[in-house]
């Protein structure tokens, strides 16, 4: 498809990069140099001249430090969080040149054609093969792209678009994942589920199932949606449904739309959206929700994931003020979620927990910053292995003695006075019971498995009783009770940690 070769201007001693093409049937067809000029783009080449004769054509542009992911790859694998900045990115670059007039369609994105620098940026080069999009042709003229990462219209089958673009971003980042670019042994590999979705999306057969753009499969990635389109749909669709219910009596709106399923929470439905790569609109079928495993939310805004989620944390630990309270708070939404593992709803409006009562599969649940009185419902979870209650109303917790696999638990920022108040729960290995009015340690005898447990912002001061417990390493603790913490330290056979200011 051409040599590239690094040349050098003699009067400025700046490196530049010529492709250079020697094939007749790439001479006349080849609109490189006719797309460089009007592309101005920090993730794209610059274009710098043109020099041909009737055997050859050189197109000259800007030399672009780095490597490529091609050469990366040789030398180690990329993790998820790499894999996901670099499909981010280029998903940046395509939307620029998709939203170019008439769209540019790269039509040859693979490893050997993205640079990445030192400090991670990405570099989209080689658009020897690129072509404009014109609606009027059912095909393209010349059949070009790179085996398996070219879309299958690429061969023939129907004209390009952006949306093969699309294709090849996916099997990109099922080899970023992976290391295959065959999709079917790749998303074997691949555990988390959301990530496998969004790839079996972009690499489906016909484009009309694919993400319609790369500003979309950018939303997908990245779990960011734009809330006020997101609102502004919903609004509608009720609308449209409250005036047909007056035509259509006795049926009502859900019935109306019995073909998907209807959410009563905004927010869980965004989430919900998120996990599966599904636009606003687009139907979602009971079947499809048992694959959710996990739903993460903080406030008003939907992470895609744990460590998302512990980033919106720390945002609001910060800048508390940055981050507005979501408005859920009913749960009946989550019933649907059969299959549900672990569910983060921090910042919200919750009260009533019954609906997570049938969610046997749930392991981790995090309701911080909730009115949360009653955790009664949660005593049917048998799976339950971490809860995370800081700043609820939860007083007494003791209705989950059934709860035999619970090992973590913060109770944190709570009304809790006495350690009464979780009788029963003898498997706790990790206990926070921070900045709670707790005065005394009595009873903690009865959590034998104990192997850490944090009081700092409490008034306890006597840390004897901790040294009945067998299994004890780490206990965090104030300045305030740096007296205490002297009493026991040539008795203690655990660390006693300082909380940080």
């Amino acid at each position: 498809m051409g040599e590239t070769l690094l040349v050098k201007e003699r009067q400025t001693g700046e490196y530049y990069a010529a492709k250079c093409y020697t094939e007749k049937s790439l001479l006349s067809h080849t609109t490189e140099s006719e797309l460089l000029r009007k592309l101005h783009h920090q993730g794209l080449p610059a274009y710098i001249s043109e020099h041909h004769n009737e055997n050859m054509l050189c197109v000259v542009r800007t030399f672009i430090q780095g490597r490529s992911l091609d050469e990366l790859a040789r030398e180690r694998r990329f993790n998820q969080q790499q894999a996901m900045d670099i499909s981010v990115q280029l998903c940046t670059i395509l939307t620029y040149l998709h939203e170019q007039t008439p769209a540019i369609i790269h039509r040859d994105i693979k490893p050997q054609n993205i640079i990445m620098d030192e400090q991670g940026k990405i570099t989209l080069i080689d658009f020897g093969i690129s072509r404009t999009y014109s609606e009027s042709e059912r095909q393209d003229t010349f059949c070009f792209g790179t085996r398996y990462y070219a879309a299958p219209e690429q061969y023939g089958f129907s004209q390009t678009d952006c949306r093969s673009d699309i294709f090849s971003v996916g099997i990109l980042l099922c080899w970023l994942l992976t290391g295959h670019v065959d999709i079917k042994q790749g998303l074997g590999e691949i555990s988390d589920r959301r990530l496998a979705r969004i790839i079996q999306k972009c690499t489906a057969f016909d484009p009309k199932d694919r993400f319609k753009n790369a500003s979309q499969l950018k939303d997908a990635l990245t779990g960011r949606r734009i809330r006020q389109r997101f609102l502004t749909s919903l609004g509608v669709t009720i609308c449209l449904l409250v005036a047909a219910a007056h035509f259509l009596n006795p049926f009502s709106p859900r019935n109306l739309v019995s073909k998907g399923v209807v959410f009563q929470e905004p927010l869980i439905e965004e989430a919900v959206r998120t996990e599966l790569g599904k636009e606003e609109g687009e139907t979602i079928s009971e079947q499809e929700l048992l694959s959710i495993t996990d739903l993460y939310m903080w406030g008003d805004q939907v992470a895609v994931d744990a460590d998302a989620f512990n980033e919106l944390m720390n945002d609001f630990v910060n800048n508390g003020g940055d981050i507005a309270r979501g408005n859920i708070s009913r749960l009946d939404d989550l019933a649907l979620l059969k299959n549900l593992k672990s569910v983060s709803l921090a910042y919200q409006n919750i009260t009533d927990l019954s609906p997570l009562s049938e969610l046997t599969f749930l392991e981790v649940v995090d309701f911080r910053h909730n009115p949360i009185e009653d955790v009664a419902p949660l005593k049917y979870l048998s799976s339950l292995k971490s809860l995370v209650l800081f700043d609820t109303n939860v007083h007494d917790l003791s209705a989950l003695n059934s709860c035999v696999k619970l090992t973590t638990l913060d109770v944190g920022g709570t009304p809790i006075t006495s350690l009464t108040a979780l009788n029963g729960l003898a498997s706790l290995q990790n206990l926070m019971i921070r900045k709670t009015p707790l005065r005394s340690l009595e009873h903690v005898e009865n959590f034998p498995m104990l192997e850490r447990i944090y009081l700092s912002e409490t008034p306890v001061n006597d840390l004897t009783p901790l040294l009945s417990l067998p299994s004890l390493q780490m206990v965090e603790i104030d300045q305030d009770m740096q007296e205490a913490a002297d009493e026991i330290k040539s008795q203690a056979h655990f660390a006693i940690i300082f909380q940080e200011n």
